[in-house]
């Protein structure tokens, strides 16, 4: 690369878990770096998904498996023993593994962050950027919502997920009251009449997020779940170790393999007295090698045939979100509907819905006073939905994922540009580089890719490599971080 200053200058879009832990790490490694951190919310850490206030929205994966230290999974844990009032009496499962509100592991990511804050290591400015141009010295000048203007060495994206689309069948509804669009409006959520017939789309953790919601605020009428197959996300069950199988050796061949390798080692575990959650963690664990082993015919094919049933088993419900969803199950207040949607009018204050069952060529009708959309992130639409991402497009500087999900990114997590061409100033941290790396969405994995980012951003911010004492030749050397960054 030509021109590279030093300290290096590296900028952060987006100062949710994943920038936020990226910006830890970096700042960890005592760098010759200028770090800074472009997010418009107050705190760092937080993000969407850590900053919701409603109590009823938990953390769907037991505190013992958090951590913004992939190095150390039980730093959450030991922060909670530290703060004994941040967990509530509602947050243990009856196996005792704590699913805690989501807004308190924004605390304690905000909190691991502060003294960095404090001594400037790193910076975080509250904008937005505008617009990104490329700079004189070859590095990227970046516009911001408050008018000014910041120079970047290395821009790191880490803008997370793009929010939901609006379906083409509810295009007439748009800017209308009886339209919630995504679920994380509060505001329109907290106006939903208790009586109201409420029709959800989509049926995965971001529609229990709503079904939670609404329960606390006392709704009485009817739900319905509408998805395509009509599945819903499962439960964690009951814990236990996580399973033996081995799911890259010998590489896989192909989907099928896949497949049949994890049938069978939900077959073993069970046999072992685990259930089949203990084969689903180990799937995550090693996603990123059962990912690599697929092509790209290979990874369409899993897309295509398997995501709906990876989705529903993966991404699990905590136990308290579970509860609710069966006692209203059990109320027969909620059901789950598996079709297409093919229209919504509106018509005498309400909403007539139009869907075709799955299996059935002809239409059902339904009238609902509301329609909510959990469908979950556009990722194929992320460059469009964001400026930043937009400009950069239009500089050539990055693509969109041929998979639909996110952008061009290699395993070293390089941005591609519009020619496939390997950027040495553009790098992806988090969702948006989940079509390479396959499993990339919780923040166990989020905070492992960021240690190898901050990994790679180190080699480039030494002016020099540092040799070990005695030799003429080495590798580069880092200063160790302390082994944790306690307020």
């Amino acid at each position: 690369m030509n021109a590279i200053h030093h300290p290096l200058r590296v900028v952060i879009l987006g100062g949710g878990f994943t920038g936020a832990a990226l910006a830890w790490q970096l700042a960890r490694l005592r760098l010759p770096a200028r770090i800074t951190v472009v997010e418009p919310r107050a705190e760092l850490g937080r993000g969407l998904a850590y900053s919701a206030t409603d109590p009823a929205h938990r953390l769907n994966v037991p505190a013992h498996r958090m951590s913004i230290d992939p190095e150390n999974r039980a730093d959450f844990g030991d922060w909670l023993a530290a703060n004994p009032g941040a967990a509530d009496p509602q947050a243990a499962a009856a196996n005792g593994d704590l699913y805690v509100q989501r807004a308190v592991f924004g605390r304690y990511v905000a909190d691991r962050l502060a003294p960095h804050l404090a001594s400037g290591a790193i910076r975080h400015i509250r904008a937005r950027v505008s617009d990104i141009a490329r700079g004189a010295d070859d590095g990227l000048l970046l516009m911001l919502s408050d008018e000014s203007r910041i120079h970047a060495d290395l821009l790191v994206l880490a803008t997370g997920h793009p929010a939901p689309a609006l379906p083409r069948p509810l295009a007439g509804l748009a800017g209308s009251a009886t339209l919630v669009a995504g679920p994380d409006d509060a505001q329109a959520l907290a106006s939903v009449p208790q009586d109201a017939r409420v029709l959800i789309l989509g049926a995965g953790l971001g529609a229990a997020d709503v079904i939670a919601t609404l329960d606390r605020q006392g709704h009485r009428g009817q739900i319905a779940c509408l998805s395509r197959r009509g599945l819903r996300a499962r439960g964690q069950g009951d814990g236990g170790q996580d399973s033996e199988a081995d799911f890259t050796d010998p590489p896989l061949r192909g989907v099928s393999d896949l497949l049949r390798r994890v049938r069978h080692a939900v077959v073993d575990d069970q046999a072992r007295g685990q259930g089949w959650q203990a084969t689903f963690w180990r799937l995550r664990a090693q996603a990123p090698q059962i990912w690599a082993a697929l092509d790209q015919p290979a990874r369409r094919r899993f897309l295509r045939h398997l995501r709906v049933w990876w989705d529903v088993h993966r991404y699990r419900l905590a136990p308290q979100a579970e509860a609710v969803q069966a006692r209203l199950a059990d109320q027969g207040r909620l059901q789950y509907l598996a079709g297409h949607l093919l229209a919504a009018d509106r018509r005498d204050g309400g909403i007539d819905v139009r869907w075709r069952p799955r299996g059935r060529s002809e239409p059902v009708q339904a009238r609902f006073d509301r329609v909510i959309v959990t469908t979950g992130p556009a990722q194929d639409r992320c460059i469009a939905a964001n400026p930043a991402l937009g400009a950069l497009a239009g500089l050539g500087l990055i693509a969109p994922c041929p998979l639909g999900l996110g952008l061009a990114t290699t395993q070293g997590c390089k941005a591609l540009d519009a020619r496939g061409g390997v950027s040495e100033r553009i790098l992806i941290a988090g969702p948006l580089a989940r079509g390479d790396l396959g499993e990339l969405t919780g923040a166990p994995e989020c905070a492992a890719q960021t240690r190898d980012i901050a990994r790679e951003i180190a080699r480039r911010a030494m002016p020099a490599p540092i040799l070990h004492p005695g030799r003429t030749g080495g590798p580069l050397h880092v200063t160790r971080p302390e082994a944790h960054s306690r307020p």
